[in-house]
Order: C-alpha cells, then sequence, then structure tokens
C-alpha cells in the first residue's frame, strides 16, 4: 500500500542522520526490539507506549519524521493517532505514518489510507521488511522537508529582493519630490527623469529577481532534482528574454535619434511583414484571448530597413493587445496611401489615449499610466520607437481616437514605388 515518493533524488545511507524514527505500541516488548533493530542500522529510533505519550515526543522533538505505529493500542487508536498527526503536519516538519496491525483485512487497509498512512504492515513482520518500510518512509519525508526548506529559501530571497526595490523607489520619489522643491525652473525635466528611473527601476529590476534569485538557488544547491532544476532554469530564461527586449528596444530608439541608424534598405511585402508581427504575438493575444484580425491588400511593397518597420508594427500592434479588452479584437490593416507611401493601421477598442499623452506622442518612457501601480507592464519606448522608425524614413506615425472609441494608430512608411 506504500505512498509513491515525493523525490526521485539519490539518497544516501548519510542522510538519515537527519531522521528521528518513533515506535509507538502498547506491547513494550515489541517496541523494544523493533527500536533495538533499527539502532543497529544506524537509524535513530526510540519508542512511545500510547497515543498521547508519541504526541508529546513529537511536538518536541521536530527532527521526529517517521512514526511507525500498532493501529489497536487503548484509549485512542494508531488511525487516529495518523489521522491528528497528519493533518497538523507542515510540509517543513513532514511526517510519514507506517500502520502495523494483525488485522490486516481490505476495511483495515481502506482505513489506514484514509487516514493518510505511508504503508500498511502485517503482524508478525520480518524486522529486515519493516525496516526497509522505514528507510523509504524516511526518505519521503525528508525529501519533502528539503522541498519545502528549498521554497521557504526562495520566497525570502525574493521578499527580500522586493523590498530593497520598494527602499530604492521610495528614496528616488523622496529625492525627486526634493529637486522639484528647489529647482522650480527645471520642473518638466525632472518629471522626466522620475518617469524614467522608476520605470526602468522597476522594468530592469523585476526580471533581475528571479534571475539572481534562482540562480542563487541552484549554485547553493547541488542536489536539486531534475525536473525543479529544469522549472527554475526555465524562469531564468524568460526573465532573460524579457530584459533583452527592453534593452534592444531602447537601443534601438537611441541608434534611431535624428533619424540616424538605419540598416541597408530592401524591398518587401507588406503582407509578409503582418503575418509575421502577428504570428510572433501569437501566443501574447491567446493570452488576453485577443483575435488579431488581419486586413489589408496583397500587392503593397515597402521599402526601407524592413527589420525596423517590422519592430516598429510589433510595438503598436503589442501595445493594442495589451490595451484591448479581455476577448476584443485588434484589427492590422495595410494600403498604398498616395503613389509612393504604404500605410499600416492598428486598431483596438480599448480606453484611448488621453490628450496629454497625444500632445508628448513617442517621448520615450512616457505612458498613459505612469504610477508603479500600472495595470500592465512596460517602459514607454514601443510609441518612441515607431515615431523614430517611421520619420527616419521620411514617413510618420499618428494616433487617433475614434468616434466609437478604442484607438487607431497609422505608420506611414515608403512603398516599394519608383519615385
Amino acid at each position: 500500500m506504500g505512498r509513491v515518493a515525493v523525490s526521485q533524488m539519490p539518497f544516501r545511507e548519510t542522510d538519515f542522520a537527519m531522521a528521528r524514527i518513533l515506535v509507538v505500541d502498547d506491547e513494550r516488548a515489541i517496541v523494544e526490539s523493533l527500536t533495538c533493530y533499527l539502532r543497529r542500522l544506524g537509524l535513530q529510533a526510540e519508542g512511545a507506549f500510547g497515543a498521547e505519550e508519541a504526541k508529546a515526543r513529537i511536538a518536541a522533538d521536530p527532527s521526529i519524521c517517521v512514526v511507525v505505529s500498532d493501529i489497536s493500542m487503548p484509549g485512542k487508536t494508531g488511525l487516529d493517532l495518523a489521522a491528528e498527526l497528519l493533518a497538523q503536519s507542515e510540509e517543513m516538519r513532514a511526517l510519514e505514518v507506517i500502520m502495523i496491525t494483525g488485522f490486516a483485512d481490505t476495511d483495515m487497509a481502506i482505513a489506514a489510507m484514509r487516514a493518510q498512512a505511508f504503508d500498511l504492515v502485517r503482524k508478525p513482520f520480518r524486522f529486515a521488511e519493516i525496516s526497509e518500510t522505514v528507510k523509504r518512509a524516511a526518505q519521503s519525508a525528508l525529501a519533502r522537508r528539503a522541498r519545502a526548506a528549498r521554497e521557504a529559501e526562495i520566497h525570502h530571497r525574493s521578499r527580500i529582493a522586493e523590498e530593497e526595490r520598494q527602499e530604492l523607489l521610495s528614496r528616488l520619489v523622496e529625492s525627486e519630490h526634493g529637486l522639484r522643491d528647489t529647482r522650480t525652473a527645471l520642473e518638466q525635466s525632472e518629471r522626466g527623469r522620475y518617469n524614467l528611473l522608476a520605470i526602468v527601476s522597476h522594468e530592469l529590476r523585476s526580471p533581475l529577481i528571479p534571475i539572481i534569485g534562482f540562480s542563487e538557488v541552484i549554485a547553493s544547491s547541488p542536489g536539486l532534482p531534475p525536473e525543479e532544476l529544469r522549472e527554475y532554469a526555465n524562469l531564468i530564461h524568460a526573465s532573460g528574454g524579457s530584459l533583452l527586449k527592453l534593452i534592444e528596444v531602447a537601443l534601438d530608439v537611441v541608434a534611431l535619434q535624428d533619424g540616424q541608424g538605419l540598416g541597408p534598405a530592401a524591398t518587401g511585402r507588406a503582407t509578409s511583414i503582418a503575418q509575421r508581427v502577428r504570428a510572433t504575438l501569437t501566443e501574447a493575444a491567446r493570452a488576453r484571448e485577443v483575435t488579431v484580425w488581419p486586413d489589408g491588400t496583397g500587392e503593397v511593397q515597402v521599402r526601407g530597413d524592413l527589420n525596423r518597420i517590422e519592430r516598429a508594427l510589433f510595438q503598436l500592434v503589442d501595445n493594442a493587445i495589451k490595451a484591448s479588452p479581455q476577448g476584443g479584437t485588434v484589427r492590422l490593416h495595410w494600403e498604398p496611401h498616395g503613389p509612393h507611401w504604404t500605410r499600416f493601421e492598428v486598431v483596438d477598442k480599448g480606453p484611448g489615449i488621453p490628450a496629454e499623452i497625444l500632445a508628448q506622442l513617442g517621448t520615450p518612457f512616457l505612458q498613459k499610466d505612469m504610477s508603479h501601480s500600472r495595470s500592465w507592464a512596460g517602459a514607454g519606448l514601443g510609441l518612441a520607437l515607431a515615431r523614430r522608425v517611421a520619420e527616419a524614413h521620411g514617413g510618420e506615425l499618428w494616433l487617433v481616437t475614434p468616434p466609437e472609441g478604442g484607438c487607431k494608430a497609422s505608420l506611414l512608411v515608403p512603398s516599394g514605388a519608383e519615385g
């Protein structure tokens, strides 16, 4: 009836030095003979002669991780004891209970399972047989405790990192308040600096928390199970990817300052660019149950740095997905605009763009919501990148709020037509 082990980690004999075994029976001969045998195997075993004594021993000694208890005892039965101990047990002090009985019928086995016993051993038993069961139970309990300790350590380190982040933000806010009081002539520039520091601090430090936290756990825990190691590595990889995307967009914005930094010009189909952007954002749209609806002229051409144009369109569609209500639709449209231009349009049904944001369209680190508790993440670089890509190509980016609500972003770039 044994329970499936919680970990497949190799278990060393020396690990049992951390485990204490409690044998509970009202028959002194069984308690003394079984504890003596377990001690000869190198296990720390002791005895108790009833449920109440066993409970007192366990409360006083948290290193007890396996209880071997007779089912039939005067007063409180072994089943009652098991149910009570396991109901109160936390993973940091995980217990496994082995039941022993002389009446191992089906009803008794079911009762042991309901009490969440690790195993049921029938009397008379061989000491070699029950010692193997005790070792398996000790391995299970110690593995559960080790996992709980690792998870507690991760939570502790994450909490410390978050407290440090909050302290840094608090100091930044206090510093900016003082500067605004004494430097009124630089109020606008100081507000921009505050926004930059606050948002970049959040956006750069947030992915660093799991990167640093989980890498420290991996470095300090050489015995991590493979499945946990893969889980932590995936979290580190995802956080690193988010950090890299933010840095890449920021570098693009800087490189495109004053219309410089474009790559070699090439000609491509607007349909292909739109389809690649839509495919890249498939998972982001699915997560919000948003449908990205392509709607354009198939033969429209685009001329310029196609990689940067695609990145600009990506930012506009990504913003539209984030702004859309759950289950909404984003329309991605492209068409000729005069003889020498191609226009991409991205339309969402979100809350729209306030006038104060439209007045500063494309300013880096500018967002509709600049608070630390804003509704969706981002450093406000998307519109800045899109505007600079359009202007570097001689084009334009503009946003309007349609009468029916939402937002329509238009990106104008050169077409492939001959001038």
